[in-house]
């Protein structure tokens, strides 16, 4: 399970939606990429504007808010969030036995369900995703206080914590925004904590070390 954190403009989708698309192209890995922000459509532009070419990704399907919502009402019918999509997605790894899943984003699932106690009801959502045994990625958006979640709780059940983010530099006589990536958190692993200059260059992302 692990959280894909960073402010707007970070590529935090991108980063997560490549790795599930390299993972189909290559070893056939069956992905489901699951937005609740931008549509299936929008997804796949995002995607062929870094280079990549979905349909030829047929391990990787891609689930928008809009079919989401259609099938959580004609399987289930009116139930909480968490509740709903846990179930669906259990019925999604039964049938299709889906192996690498990303949900973008916690934010917008927070928007979307009724959080009354935060805690309880997110360790019971993280308790059912890693039920499904497939390789997690939660996006969410870091809040300005610096923490990776407005509950203060994410960071505690995930796994592990990939941050992305930005920061302006000085280039001459103008300001340029670079993009650096870290890996904050990997349990039970001992690895580097450096946050290092993440470099987007069409279809390739290059991590720059020392």
């Amino acid at each position: 399970m692990v959280l894909v954190a960073g402010p707007p403009g970070s590529l935090k989708s991108s980063f997560a939606y490549r790795i599930l698309y390299y993972e189909a192209l290559e070893r056939g890995a069956k992905g489901l990429y699951v937005s609740l922000e931008q549509s299936r459509e929008s997804l796949q532009n995002q995607a062929q504007s870094l280079g990549l070419q979905p349909e030829k990704a047929d391990a990787l399907r891609i689930l928008d808010l809009r079919q989401l919502r259609r099938e959580l009402r004609e399987t289930q019918g009116p139930r909480d969030w968490f509740t709903g999509l846990a179930a669906q997605l259990a019925r999604y790894k039964e049938e299709m036995g889906i192996e690498l899943l990303a949900l973008d984003s916690l934010n917008a699932l927070y928007a979307l369900t009724d959080v009354q106690e935060p805690r309880r009801e997110l360790f019971d959502f993280f308790e059912d995703l890693r039920e499904l045994e497939a390789t997690t990625f939660l996006i969410g958006e870091t809040p300005r206080d610096g923490s990776f979640g407005p509950f203060h709780i994410v960071e505690f059940l995930a796994d592990g914590i990939v941050h992305l983010h930005m920061k302006e530099v000085e280039v001459g006589l103008t300001r340029s925004v670079r993009r650096y990536i870290a890996l904050v958190k990997l349990r039970g692993v001992k690895h580097d904590l450096d946050h290092h200059p993440l470099i987007v260059d069409k279809d390739q992302f290059e991590i720059v070390g020392e």
